[in-house]
């Protein structure tokens, strides 16, 4: 067949950087007798044809009878990998448009099928396991899938393999759930008198979980003690859950268990108890999401994250304080034990040079517990700041996307109240900053803490003829308002940029800058940061009412938003705004949250009574007992607690 490769038309195939003139020549170096060699192309074969999916490109649908024909024994090394890289293509080809899937895929694949289902029976045992997962995806025809894997159940020896068969029978499943006998079988697998191999009946217990939902709660102490036991490890060769430690497994065994708040927890301590480092870990992680999840706090859940303060470990000792910051409200009881690790110099993160003190001193930061505050000077006047030069940002996406910290402005931010013992510190870091990210930072924060940052002036001048800067800096004096009277007539020369011709209303009180400006911009390019700062002028912003009112039935929510609210603090008319608002945050009513809703409930809120239809989404939100969120990490916690305050005040108190 490797006859054929130079027949097809390369040049004319595209994949993700262009034509696939270069993609023979890789087929060709994949089956070479050098592992590394055929290593670096098979990597290169992947970014170029694969990448991070999204798409089924004309040269993947070219390639792959000849990645089957790798994989089916051309290949001298990497087979198995092989087999992972058809199996992506496979899925992504079941879960994106039909319109960005190569019209040549679908009969391609078809031809393959019998050849990818021999995979099954492969000599090699690595092969198999990702073979299972292979012919479990939803763009394989079902029958012919589901014969070949009961020939193989009845056949495999290899443990691993046999678990991953089970966790396939599961995939097959989900998608008919009517399939008596497989049902059948996993059921079987679960009962110990039968079944001696734990880990086996634990792979059940996940099979059946996408049918069976309510299962896995049920059977937490036979999870509990697969995960325990030392035949877990086997699960770092699984295609399935495979690939790093035994973490794998009990992270996603955990997960099953989320929908019964209080048996996830147990589940979470009992993994992480008595353990080793790894299902410490793994414990940590279970708790971070079952935090992010649901706003009840566990007590078990808060002794065990004050417990593991005292870790052996530096990163399970991070990860308790990051986690004792993330839900302030119950962490009081911690709060000595964090300030006496504020001075853990252990490293989490070496390239970022993240220390467990970093983790404590913002949690101290979230409890507003004084303790932090010289700690946190120490790292402003020193070389190793911390905390992140700028905001990150990743979306939750259903699962606890890691333990990053914020960057400085969000932690010193809400710590107004010590400002004049923090400004002597901030003011030399600002005048050092060495790269505007940090100075963006260092604005915002000034900014934040309004005219308690006034001794920041002369410092923040010479940045308003910093290309880079200069916005944040307006805004900046801006937030201080009238003690940075100084700076107007600055101002007044940059007005053209609206940061600069908001501020300079800010610092004056004259609005004539201000709304000559942004009525102009407004008109040109109506962004929402514009109409925020015209709504901050309210009722002398009169003239640009009808404008605004336009500008409420935009396509963009983030618009919408801002000039609905706008309308509303210009006219006090709460008539457009409301019937707007409202139709913004109604999701959340479905649990369903975006960053907009975020900021469209708050105005609501700020609104008042004449929100009322507003109520009944307030109160779903109040009242849920699941944290609402865009946003990861700590945003998680952030976020929630932005929703339920503008949702309490809306609706009222429980």
């Amino acid at each position: 067949m490797w006859d054929e490769l130079d027949r097809v038309p390369w040049k004319r195939l595209r994949h993700n950087y262009g034509d696939a003139a270069q993609v023979p020549a890789l087929l060709r170096r994949c089956a070479e007798d050098d592992a590394d060699q055929a290593g670096e192309a098979l990597d290169e074969l992947d970014n170029l044809l694969y990448h991070q999916g999204g798409w089924i490109c004309p040269a993947a649908s070219a390639a792959l009878p000849f990645l089957v024909d790798l994989a089916t024994g051309t290949a001298a090394h990497h087979r198995a990998v092989v087999v992972a890289l058809i199996g992506r293509f496979v899925h992504e080809a079941s879960i994106v448009q039909a319109r960005v899937v190569d019209p040549d895929w679908p009969e391609t694949v078809e031809r393959e099928v019998p050849r990818m289902l021999s995979l099954l029976a492969d000599p090699d045992p690595r092969v198999r396991r990702e073979a299972t997962w292979l012919v479990s995806r939803a763009g394989l025809p079902h029958e012919p899938v589901l014969s070949a894997m009961w020939q193989r159940w009845r056949a495999e020896q290899d443990r691993v393999t046999r678990w991953d068969l089970a966790l396939a029978f599961g995939d097959l499943l989900a998608r008919d759930p009517g399939a008596a006998d497989v049902r059948s079988e996993l059921h079987a697998l679960l009962d110990s008198e039968t079944n001696a191999d734990t880990q086996l009946a634990l792979a059940a217990l996940h099979a059946l979980a996408g049918s069976e939902p309510e299962l896995p709660p049920s059977r937490l102490a036979e999870a509990v003690a697969a995960i325990r036991h030392d035949d877990a490890a086997g699960w770092q060769d699984s295609a399935w859950f495979g690939g790093g430690s035994r973490q794998v497994i009990a992270n996603a065994t955990g997960q099953l268990m989320r929908r019964d708040p209080a048996r996830a927890t147990s589940f979470a301590l009992a993994v992480a108890r008595d353990s080793d480092h790894d299902e410490r870990i793994a414990g940590l992680a279970q708790a971070a999401d079952l935090l992010a999840e649901w706003r009840a706090v566990a007590p078990a859940l808060l002794d065990f994250l004050i417990e593991r303060l005292s870790d052996d470990e530096a990163e399970v000792r991070f990860r308790a304080a990051y986690l004792l910051g993330c839900v302030p409200d119950a962490s009081a009881p911690a709060a000595g034990r964090l300030a006496e690790l504020v001075t853990d110099a252990a490293l989490r993160d070496s390239r970022r040079q993240v220390t467990v003190g970093d983790g404590a001193v913002w949690a101290l930061a979230r409890l507003g517990d004084p303790r932090c505050l010289p700690a946190i000077a120490d790292r402003l006047g020193g070389p190793r700041l911390g905390f992140a030069q700028n905001p990150e940002y990743m979306s939750a996406a259903g699962t606890w996307p890691g333990f990053w910290l914020p960057s400085v402005d969000e932690v010193l931010a809400p710590l107004r109240a010590h400002a004049a013992h923090l400004l002597p510190y901030v003011l030399p870091r600002l005048a050092d900053a060495d790269n505007s990210g940090l100075a963006h930072s260092l604005c915002r924060l000034l900014g934040a803490w309004g005219a308690a940052s006034a001794p920041a002036v002369p410092l923040l001048l010479p940045l308003l003829d910093h290309d880079e800067v200069g916005g944040s800096a307006a805004r900046a004096l801006g937030g201080i308002g009238p003690a940075a009277a100084e700076t107007a007539p600055a101002l007044r020369r940059r007005a053209e940029a609206p940061a600069a011709a908001w501020a300079h209303w800010r610092v004056t009180g004259d609005p004539a800058v201000a709304l000559s400006v942004l009525a102009r911009r407004l008109d040109a390019d109506p962004r929402h940061e514009t109409l925020r700062e015209l709504g901050e002028l309210e009722r002398l912003a009169a003239g640009m009412a009808e404008r605004v009112r336009q500008l409420a039935g935009s396509g963009d929510d983030w618009v919408r938003v801002e000039a609905a609210y706008a309308h509303c603090r210009i006219t006090g008319d709460p008539a457009v705004a409301v019937p707007v608002l409202t139709e913004v945050v109604r999701p959340l009513s479905e649990a369903r949250c975006l960053p907009v809703m975020i900021n469209a409930l708050e105005r609501l809120a700020r609104i008042g009574a004449p929100a009322a239809p507003a109520v009944p989404i307030a109160r779903a939100v109040r009242d849920s007992p699941r944290r609402l969120s865009y946003f990861g990490g700590w945003r998680v916690f952030a976020e929630d607690e932005r929703l339920r305050a503008a949702a309490t005040v809306l609706a009222g108190p429980v």
